[in-house]
């Protein structure tokens, strides 16, 4: 009976230590390529642009994320555009299934950098533009979305209207 017990509280502190390690269980790697779904049925800087994403863990609990857009309209070049991580899929039509930034989780202080996924860009001539974040906590595994919002990040997160996004797997 005393080893049961030694067996079940061991086999429950080692079950305690996996739970608690929870991120380690994160993809290392994830990437999403392909046309940028419109959320909004107006014409927009993002219309025929297409994306890639990039995210890989650091190995000291953070996660490193780039952005590549192409084919953004030539008219926008230098103008400025949020971009983040999301926490709900993406789904063409429907910036509302996005839901909010994914945020650190378990963090419940103002939105900034290092708490949520901030990728704001630049259109550069050609129509292209590159973006790239380093966040010290590891994004959990799920179907998220990248979206490109209609203007750059002011402080506490908001970035104006949703234009497009693009489905990750984390």
């Amino acid at each position: 009976m005393r080893d049961a017990r030694r067996w079940i509280v061991a086999m429950a502190l080692t079950l305690a230590g996996i739970l608690a390690a929870g991120p380690a269980f994160a993809a290392e790697k994830a990437q999403s390529a392909g046309p940028l779904r419109d959320l909004r049925s107006a014409q927009d800087v993002t219309d025929g642009a297409v994306a890639h994403v990039t995210a890989e863990t650091t190995g000291n609990g953070g996660t490193w994320v780039q952005l590549k857009v192409q084919n953004l309209d030539h008219a926008a070049v230098g103008e400025t555009f949020g971009a983040h991580v999301h926490a709900g899929q993406c789904e063409e039509g429907n910036g509302a299934a996005a839901l909010g930034h994914y945020r650190a989780p378990d963090f419940v202080a103002p939105a900034t950098p290092q708490n949520e996924v901030w990728l704001d860009f630049t259109v550069e001539p050609g129509g292209v533009a590159r973006s790239e974040a380093t966040v010290p906590f590891v994004i959990r595994p799920a179907d998220r979305s990248g979206v490109i919002h209609r203007h750059h990040t002011a402080p506490g997160g908001a970035a104006g209207a949703r234009l497009a996004c693009l489905p990750v797997q984390f």
